[in-house]
């Protein structure tokens, strides 16, 4: 309590964190805005105020995309205050279906291989179509998982150890996480033929587990804590000079973990890629296309390495890229936030996706795994046809 005290204190409620908070933007209303929830948790904290449904439910309408952090001039650490409400709270906020599901997929392996095989069986007998037409998504409240599914991949079946193809560089590890060797192929394949190109031998251990974000985001600090410092075992074991993150969400939660000797090594594929920029060059054949970039709010607000996409991408031969204007907030994807906020994740998609698309790219490339399956399934409901890649994607290709 003291500590939550100690970290909302901080805050002067000047109100310049305002115009960057994506709920606040979408409501005008001073409760869904940084400093209006930094005041309902000194309030709570304080036994001014009882920690109602009400209370909760405007610090649970925060994406904790981390933007007011970025901007604030008094350096809150606002994110670590609303982790450490909602771990107070814990007893009183309750998962939904859907986000218990996800967590469990997540955090259990034999719970993952389950619900891969019942995936399979969906998504590959006709099922899917069936149950969509009878609208039982939406009977079970399930639509938001549902909608998210991209199509059906076989298991990959990872090895330890992918070696150089060129002169060795050093040795990297690769996370791929709970949801990489499922929903995320492509660019698994695509970090390991891009990172052996450049030099390193990428080791994969076998042992890492979910990065904790889900667990950290739903207050149950106690299971983040102890993933974290599983993955920090798992890369323990090899002398690495960077653990590569191909997802952003799980590259600033790994981060951020305790384990400085492991977190300090994390690093967004991107950003680490762009350093040997040098070394690619001349491999890269020309790709003449329009190519938005969309930065994903962990990548910006909490690794702060955004400039390393348009860097690498940038050394790939007549590609014309296309950032997202700086006014363009949060896709509304949040980890699992576009699973209990549907309205203000629609909302927010519908900002990016009409900025995205009034520059009629080819190809929209996002760092973060959900961020990228949130703006596929938009696409797909809006009935348009543009693909949505990782960075590392699209250089794996031009090689």
């Amino acid at each position: 309590m003291n500590d939550l005290l100690t970290d909302a204190d901080l805050c002067v409620k000047c109100g310049l964190c305002l115009p960057y908070c994506p709920t606040y933007t979408h409501t005008q209303n001073e409760n869904e805005s940084p400093r209006g929830r930094i005041a309902l948790i000194q309030a709570w904290a304080g036994q001014k105020l009882e920690a109602s449904d009400k209370l909760v439910g405007h610090i649970d309408n925060c994406l904790l995309c981390r933007s007011c952090e970025r901007a604030c001039p008094a350096a809150v650490p606002y994110g670590r205050l609303v982790d450490n409400f909602r771990s107070q709270v814990s007893h009183q906020r309750k998962s939904s279906l859907r986000v218990s599901l996800i967590k469990k997929v997540a955090h259990n392996q034999s719970a993952r291989r389950f619900a891969q095989k019942t995936m399979r069986l969906y998504q590959t007998s006709p099922l899917q179509q069936t149950a969509r037409l009878l609208g039982l998504p939406r009977l079970l409240r399930l639509q938001a998982l549902d909608r998210l599914l991209p199509a059906w991949h076989g298991p990959m079946g990872l090895e330890n150890l992918y070696t150089a193809t060129t002169d060795k560089q050093g040795d990297v590890g690769l996370f791929v996480g709970c949801m990489g060797e499922w929903l995320d192929q492509e660019t698994v394949r695509a970090a390991i033929a891009v990172l052996n190109a450049v030099g390193f031998d990428v080791h994969v251990p076998k042992q890492q587990v979910c990065c904790g974000a889900l667990a950290l985001h739903d207050g149950d600090q106690t299971t983040a804590a102890h993933l974290a410092e599983a993955n920090a075992s798992a890369f323990g074991g090899q002398k690495l000079d960077a653990v590569i993150s191909i997802a952003s969400g799980c590259g600033g939660q790994l981060r951020e973990c305790q384990q400085r000797g492991f977190a300090d090594k994390v690093m967004d594929i991107s950003h680490f890629l762009s350093q040997f920029s040098s070394m690619l060059s001349g491999k890269l054949k020309p790709l003449p296309e329009k190519v938005c970039i969309h930065t994903p709010c962990s990548l910006k607000n909490v690794l702060r390495t955004e400039q390393g996409v348009s860097k690498l991408l940038g050394q790939i031969p007549e590609i014309a890229l296309i950032p997202l204007p700086d006014t363009v907030q949060c896709c509304g994807s949040a980890g699992s936030y576009m699973l209990d906020h549907p309205q203000m994740a629609e909302a927010l998609l519908s900002d990016v996706l009409e900025s995205a698309l009034q520059k009629r790219p080819e190809t929209l490339v996002s760092s973060n795994i959900g961020c990228a399956l949130h703006i596929a399934a938009g696409l797909r409901e809006r009935g348009l046809r543009l693909e949505v890649l990782h960075p590392v994607v699209l250089i794996a290709r031009q090689l």
